[in-house]
């Protein structure tokens, strides 16, 4: 492992590029703490979807074995549910995990069943609306790089932040510490912050594209009590050629330019105390820019890592940041020490 680590950092040295592999991974295993609470490590569970929920999208048995088998798999002291839709339509699949007032009992099972097989990680529910991706598509802007479809009108936007209220307030009933939007992917949450050409008072300027998204917080801080912590998943920059692209320079249309992700996470640190970022790069299934041929993984996990070190140094180390594993070759556990060793990330998203 040593000449493998060892023979990465040279070839990043040589092209130039950020890598901050290290041999040990003993930082990861080190208790902190987060909004008060003591987590007896850094290692985050980050599930993926499975979609094996009942119609009504509560979690089945089959939820539930394979929740407790990625916590046996990694001793964490954080653990983040895959996306979860927050209404019917919000769904990219009949049976995603869909969370509201009359399926929450089912939720609870799930949160003891983990935090049991855990000893006691924080739970998070990731609140999610597929959007353009859904089985109702429903999007804010249209992009010639993703699948189109009709724009949902202005007035219909506003039941989004209600659904979410809900599903977060079914959250702490069923046991979640912590309420999380899912802005990623392009779904629809991601994709508001992009609608750099829409009509209305959800597109064109800063203020009025991440009105979703501060709206969707404030609805679920309303919903809910200070037992439940609000935080997100955030696409710093999504990759897509300008002037689709978000988190995308304008004057260099290869870099990401993160400003606004600083002032959008300025903000929700400001008004809903959001202290906890699990941070993400790129659009699934699409190359950089939109290229026909992939970059090396170096190079993508390379873009990740300095990204995330520039939001911590751009927010002055008042967040806590989750650096998530990609499928690569690249030793993961290394690359996260490296990171919280560096003080540019605070846990490590193991992803199951």
């Amino acid at each position: 492992m040593e000449q493998i680590i060892e023979n990465l950092c040279e070839e990043a040295a040589q092209i130039g590029v950020f890598l901050p592999l290290i041999p040990t991974t003993d930082i990861i295993k080190q208790p902190t703490d987060l909004h008060g609470i003591q987590l007896k490590n850094r290692a985050a569970v980050m599930i993926s979807a499975c979609y094996d929920a009942d119609e009504n999208g509560a979690p089945t048995q089959a939820t539930i074995t394979r929740y407790c088998n990625a916590a046996k798999r990694i001793d964490c002291g954080m653990f983040w549910s895959e996306p979860i839709a927050v209404s019917a339509e919000a769904r990219s699949d009949a049976h995603q995990l869909m969370l509201t007032e009359q399926n929450a009992d089912a939720f609870k099972k799930l949160c003891d069943a983990v935090k049991e097989a855990t000893g006691g990680a924080v739970m998070i529910a990731l609140l999610d609306h597929a959007g353009r991706n859904a089985m109702q598509p429903s999007s804010l802007e249209k992009c010639e790089y993703l699948n189109n479809c009709e724009l949902i009108a202005d007035e219909k936007i506003p039941a989004v932040a209600a659904d979410c209220a809900i599903a977060a307030k079914a959250a702490e009933t069923a046991g979640f510490q912590g309420a999380a939007l899912n802005v990623c992917d392009r779904n629809l949450f991601a994709d508001s912050l992009a609608a750099f050409h829409r009509d209305g008072k959800f597109g064109g300027d800063f203020s009025d594209r991440s009105r979703l998204v501060r709206d969707c917080f404030t609805a679920m801080r309303i919903a809910t009590t200070d037992n439940v912590f609000l935080t997100i998943r955030l696409c710093l920059s999504d990759g897509l050629p300008q002037p689709y692209g978000y988190g995308m320079a304008f004057e260099d249309e290869t870099a990401p330019d993160l400003s606004e992700s600083v002032l959008l996470l300025q903000i929700l640190q400001a008004l809903y105390g959001v202290k906890l970022v699990a941070c993400e790069v790129g659009t699934p299934n699409k190359n950089w820019l939109c290229k026909d041929t992939p970059e090396s993984e170096l190079i993508r996990t390379s873009r990740l890592c300095t990204c995330i070190a520039m939001l911590d140094s751009a927010l002055q180390q008042n967040v806590q940041l989750i650096l998530p594993k990609h499928n690569t070759e690249i030793p993961f556990a290394n690359l996260a020490a490296g990171m919280i060793s560096g003080e540019f990330a605070s846990f490590a998203g193991f992803t199951q």
